[in-house]
């Protein structure tokens, strides 16, 4: 047995271990710095806060989502290889394995008697886990429900991880975690209902909307938007296409008010709260992403996205082409051109 007391140590220690079977409480987005994808065959992991959802979903997708198990009460961390494993205090994550992070010690076991014992609890863990999730469905709708969880934690301050948390670039990104809606807008000045908006939103009472809401945008009132959501939007000229050079940027959705605005055809107010944090945005938007997105709805193949007439212009048409739409620009950007 060797004893492992610092971070450097601790990282030695996977990379001679090579663990293709680990059991851990939370997963975080640093993972892939610790660990080789390629080497994990399995993983029992607690899908609660702690985990970061996105960092779960890469791993599903990584190793399989047959490979990876969920288990509630998980709190074990054992990382498990051919013929020696590491146990410790550590997660799997930045916290736990990064200089920066928090203070960690282990062990190394090479022993057989031991790793044969740790095979038997991993396998134990295995089996619990597959009762409490037994399909691709409950995995996900658990997976759905730590999203809202992480989210909320970001939004009050209380994610720890956040910080260390980035935006992949559009040829990266592949969640399905986020829902992305996009939309137009034109600046105007929004006829606030303060009492509908107080009825949803109590910490807004006794504050002006426009102090409130640090960005807000106005919606028809069957389009389907909820908290969490993320609208990325752009600025079009009156014909209904993008201005050259418009602004293209990330909403996060706060919250959302039916009949939060005075107005005969957009009614809901969807808005961003000055006094909530916002989630790192789906992925990164620098020039040349927003290069490709003006030059994507100005290419008439997303008429969907466009205001081009004067019939009611609705979200629930432009979210069915909104997949479409991230593939092109993927496909642009992977081929260096816009």
């Amino acid at each position: 047995m060797k004893i492992c007391i610092n971070a450097v140590q601790n990282r030695n220690a996977l990379k001679v271990i090579k663990p293709t079977k680990i059991a851990v409480a939370f997963v975080g987005t640093g993972w892939k710095k610790y660990v080789s994808p390629k080497n994990i065959k399995e993983i029992v992991l607690s899908p609660t806060f702690g985990s970061n959802p996105k960092a779960i979903e890469e791993i599903m997708d990584m190793i399989g989502e047959s490979n990876v198990y969920f288990l509630d009460n998980l709190h074990s961390k054992i990382y498990l290889g051919k013929e020696s494993a590491l146990l410790g205090s550590f997660n799997l994550s930045d916290n736990g394995f990064s200089n920066s992070g928090l203070l960690e010690a282990g062990v190394i076991l090479s022993a057989p008697e031991s790793i044969e014992k740790l095979r038997s609890v991993f396998d134990a863990y295995k089996t619990k886990a597959a009762h409490l999730y037994p399909t691709p469905k409950s995995k996900k709708d658990k997976l759905r429900e730590l999203v809202k969880q992480w989210q909320s934690s970001i939004w009050y301050g209380l994610n720890a991880e956040q910080e260390s948390e980035k935006s992949p670039s559009i040829t990266s990104y592949r969640s399905d975690q986020d829902q992305i809606h996009i939309a137009w807008y034109q600046p105007c000045d929004l006829n606030y209902n303060e009492e509908a908006i107080c009825s949803v939103v109590p910490n807004a009472k006794g504050i002006s909307p426009d102090e409130y809401f640090n960005d807000a945008l106005m919606f028809h009132e069957k389009d389907r938007i909820q908290p969490g959501d993320w609208i990325l939007c752009w600025h079009c000229r009156d014909d209904g296409y993008p201005r050259k050079n418009c602004e293209i940027y990330w909403f996060h959705v706060h919250h959302v008010v039916p009949h939060g605005i005075y107005d005969d055809n957009y009614n809901k107010l969807v808005g961003q709260a000055e006094n909530l944090k916002c989630p790192p945005p789906p992925f990164f938007l620098d020039p040349h992403t927003k290069s490709l997105i003006r030059d994507a709805l100005s290419s008439n193949k997303f008429p969907e996205l466009l205001a081009l007439d004067d019939e009611i212009w609705r979200l629930t048409r432009a979210d069915k082409v909104v997949p479409k739409f991230l593939e092109h620009l993927r496909k642009k950007a992977r081929q260096g051109k816009r």
